[in-house]
């Protein structure tokens, strides 16, 4: 078995961490493989450095020592050669994460089959012959200036409503802890197929979050911005589409999966606990 180290070196703790996989993963005889240009950052012996795409090729799985944000960032190698994460989380959330940094002791557990791959599904966006996909959130947004937009909201080509505000967010389950959250939206068991549609600081009160079956098609058209400037489409907080007043955009499930490692020891509702602090201090 072989195992693709990602560690975000930006990250307080992620140096020390991939050094206590790396000796978890000799002692259970699991190969470690790491990109060839953190070779001389991690002089470890039982490491094998291999450039990028040579490494996931012939890794099992990923293991991704950083946030939720270095997760979001090894998803699309994770997509584009299936296979599954096990993210070890060293920053603040980590919703992400399956292991703490402390936890490095768990990944025998991998070694030894005791886990289970957790299937999450993605959204897509297109503009055109242009095309994106996200694990957490697609976002429509104003460009470079804080003005007002206008956008019509269609769903299986039928007229939803229309949104004045700042934007929207299109997320998936995973992504309703994320920022759709922040904007008011509902927290969506991953389990539950689903795409949540959130304005963002919407000019009407009766603006809500809707939730749509997962085969449901999405249209969004902005009919009006002050200025006149472009709008702003990204996935995951990244790869910012312009998007020209008028232009139709279509959101709809993706085909694609992410896979998460997961350990039976820690359900889904105890990690919003622990996360969200729903229980208290936890003192």
């Amino acid at each position: 078995m072989q195992g693709y180290i990602i560690p975000n070196l930006g990250k307080a703790n992620s140096r020390a961490c991939t050094f206590a996989a790396a000796r978890v993963m000799e002692k259970c005889g699991v190969t470690a493989v790491m990109p060839d240009v953190m070779q001389r950052e991690f002089p470890i012996r039982s490491v094998l450095f291999q450039p990028k795409e040579q490494g996931l090729k012939s890794s099992d799985f990923i293991i991704a020592i950083g946030g939720d944000g270095t997760i979001l960032h090894v998803a699309q190698d994770a997509v584009r050669y299936d296979l599954p994460v096990l993210g070890i989380n060293t920053g603040r959330v980590g919703f992400l994460a399956t292991i703490e940094r402390e936890e490095t002791d768990l990944i025998e557990k991998v070694a030894s089959g005791h886990y289970k791959v957790e299937e999450r599904m993605l959204i897509e966006a297109s503009v055109g012959v242009e095309s994106c996909w996200a694990v957490n959130d697609i976002v429509l947004t104003r460009g470079e200036y804080s003005r007002i937009v206008d956008i019509d909201i269609f769903c299986d080509g039928n007229p939803l409503y229309s949104l004045r505000g700042d934007g929207v967010i299109l997320s998936t389950p995973t992504g309703s802890t994320a920022y759709a959250m922040s904007a008011g939206g509902p927290v969506v068991d991953p389990t539950i197929q689903s795409i949540g549609l959130s304005p963002i600081c919407p000019y009407s009160l009766f603006s809500r979050t809707v939730l749509f079956a997962p085969e449901r098609k999405l249209t969004l058209r902005a009919k009006h911005v002050n200025n006149d400037s472009d709008l702003i489409l990204s996935a995951d907080g990244s790869l910012g589409i312009k998007v020209p007043v008028g232009k139709d955009i279509q959101v709809q499930r993706s085909k694609k999966v992410f896979k998460l490692i997961r350990f039976a020891e820690k359900g889904f509702y105890e990690v919003l606990n622990q996360k969200l602090m729903w229980g208290g201090s936890h003192e």
